[in-house]
This record gives structure tokens, C-alpha cells and sequence, in this order.
């Protein structure tokens, strides 16, 4: 007849030496910490959108710095050049108190999207912008003045060309019209979510001309929650071949663009007294052999290579590479 003591005990001593590390304490913070690494974490900012949600955010707006970058050019009839930076989420207050003060922002309203959505562009890309739109060279003298109301109208013909591009780019997910409902200088005017709201806050550097600023976009993630599932990162792949036709018209519109092209012999060494004698008729010996290949610039980057040459009693420079 077996023990009732023997039932109750289902685990002999060694079975249960088995399970149980030598030191509990020790073993389990062991296996914690390599299993659960700690990650700070704060609730009260919680991130609302997944890692891998804000890198299709990041490839989307790649490809718009991209389209940019092939369309200002043909509007500002300047070298534009756009690039993504960062796109990060952050609280809408945040993004108001990380902007200059006075700054450019426009409010956009999209037909399809629930809430507005914020443009803006620093005061060292705007008043370049305002310049070339006017007729001027894209200049700016530094100074911190906000634009006045007859200055945001003209960059109003900027920002169409920004939105429409914008428009195309979320075509694959949700297509959409923009409109232009409000514009402030001042970052603190700014009203679009409450200042605790979690946005979306997507930084680019543009280079226009001679000139360097930034812009940023600020999306609600309100306003992306109804189509963030419609992300699909084939359908706004930066790989995709344009039609030979959109090529076609791109290079026949860009054609009548004026760049300066120069070519650069080897540097001659002077010395300052000899610098200022110099005078109306003196010839300078310079140190470049007439067998030495040439640099030949446009809009002061290297883009062929060359060789000194004569033609009709002139000294010219006959490409020769790339």
C-alpha cells in the first residue's frame, strides 16, 4: 500500500534541483537582462507610428525631394537641389518651439485627409525664393524680418508648385487636393492639433542657387492614421524608369537653362609685390604645358576633361571625357 505522502509529492528533491537555477535571484535577473533589455520609454509621448510605418514615411519623402529637385529648377530657372534629412515623430509643441522665429509657414487642407497639415520654409530659402521670382539673383543679406503680406502672396506661387508635386507623390495611396487656408510667420500662431498631439515632422536641406535653407512638413498623425495600412513601399519606389515621354518634355524645358562653363589651367604661385605691379600689357607665364589635360568646369564642378587647342588663330579647349 503506497505512502499518501508519496501522492502529494509529485517532484522528487532531484527533479526539482533541475528546474531551479542555484540562485534564483542570480539566474532569473541573468536571464532577464538577456532576454528583456531595458528601453526607456515615454508614456506620456508614446510613438504611434511603427518603425516600420516611418520608413515608408521615409521612402515617400525621399521620392518627393527627388521630384523637387527635377521640378523647381524649370519654375526658379535656378540649380535646385533637395534633400531628405530626417523624418521623426515628436509632439506638435516641440515642432513649433525647434522652428526660427520669423519663419514662413502655410497651412494646407487636403479634400481627402481629415485634418490640415503645415508647410514650412526658413527665412535664408524664402526671401532667395522671393528674390528669383521678382527677377533678382536669389539673394539674401541675412537680415531677420518676416515676410510681409505681399511677400507670402509671391511664395504662394512656390508653394503651388511644392503641393501639386506632393499631391503626385501620394497619389499611389490616396489621391488628394490640397488648398491653401492659412499662413503665419510667427511659429507660436501656428494652430493646426493641440500643442501635446503627436506629429510627423519631415526636415529637408534645399540648395537654390547660391543659397541654403531648410523646409519641413508637419503631418498629424490623425491625419496619416486612415491611410498609414495603405503603405506599400513598391508603389513609391524611387526606381521606377520614367515614360520616354516625361523625359523628352523635362529635357526640352530645362534646355533654354543657362549654366557657366569654364576652363581652368594649372595655378600660377604669385607673390603679393609682384601681384600689384602688374599692369595693362604684361604677359604671365603660366605653368600649365600644352600637353596637360584640362578641367573643365560647369557651375564650378568638374564635369569634362579636355585639351588646349587652336582654331581659327585662338587657343580653345577640345573635350576629350567625361
Amino acid at each position: 500500500m503506497s505512502n499518501p505522502d508519496e501522492k502529494e509529492k509529485l517532484l522528487s528533491d532531484e527533479e526539482m534541483s533541475a528546474l531551479l537555477p542555484e540562485n534564483p535571484a542570480e539566474g532569473a535577473s541573468g536571464e532577464t537582462d538577456k532576454r528583456r533589455p531595458i528601453v526607456p520609454y515615454n508614456f506620456r509621448r508614446p510613438d504611434r507610428l511603427s518603425k516600420e510605418q516611418v520608413r515608408s514615411l521615409y521612402l515617400l519623402h525621399d521620392l518627393f525631394a527627388k521630384v523637387l529637385s527635377s521640378s523647381l529648377p524649370l519654375f526658379l530657372r535656378a540649380i535646385t537641389e533637395v534633400n531628405l534629412i530626417s523624418v521623426e515623430q515628436q509632439s506638435f509643441g516641440d515642432y513649433l518651439r525647434g522652428m526660427s522665429d520669423p519663419t514662413t509657414i502655410f497651412k494646407i487642407a487636403a479634400d481627402q485627409l481629415p485634418t490640415s497639415f503645415a508647410i514650412e520654409t526658413n527665412s535664408s530659402i524664402a526671401f532667395p525664393i522671393i528674390d528669383r521670382m521678382l527677377g533678382g539673383e536669389g539673394v539674401y543679406n541675412g537680415e531677420k524680418n518676416a515676410a510681409t503680406e505681399l511677400e507670402m502672396k509671391i511664395l504662394e506661387g512656390f508653394l503651388r508648385v511644392v503641393t501639386e508635386n506632393y499631391s503626385e507623390v501620394w497619389r499611389p495611396i490616396v489621391d488628394f487636393k490640397t488648398e491653401l487656408i492659412g499662413h503665419e510667420t510667427s511659429p507660436h500662431l501656428l494652430q493646426i492639433v493641440p500643442p501635446n498631439e503627436v506629429v510627423a515632422t519631415i526636415v529637408y536641406q534645399m540648395q537654390i542657387g547660391e543659397s541654403r535653407g531648410s523646409m519641413s512638413i508637419c503631418l498629424p498623425i490623425g491625419m496619416l492614421e486612415g491611410v498609414i495600412e495603405k503603405f506599400n513601399q513598391s508603389s513609391y519606389s524611387s526606381d521606377k524608369v520614367p515614360a520616354p515621354e516625361a523625359t523628352s518634355a523635362l529635357l526640352q524645358t530645362i534646355s533654354t537653362v543657362h549654366f557657366p562653363v569654364a576652363a581652368e589651367l594649372e595655378k600660377l604661385p604669385v607673390s603679393v609685390s609682384d601681384l600689384m605691379a602688374l599692369a595693362i600689357g604684361d604677359v604671365l607665364k603660366t605653368c600649365h604645358r600644352v600637353e596637360n589635360p584640362v578641367n573643365i568646369f560647369v557651375d564650378n564642378s568638374v564635369k569634362f576633361g579636355g585639351r588646349l587647342a587652336a582654331h581659327d588663330g585662338r587657343v580653345v579647349v577640345q573635350m576629350t571625357e567625361r
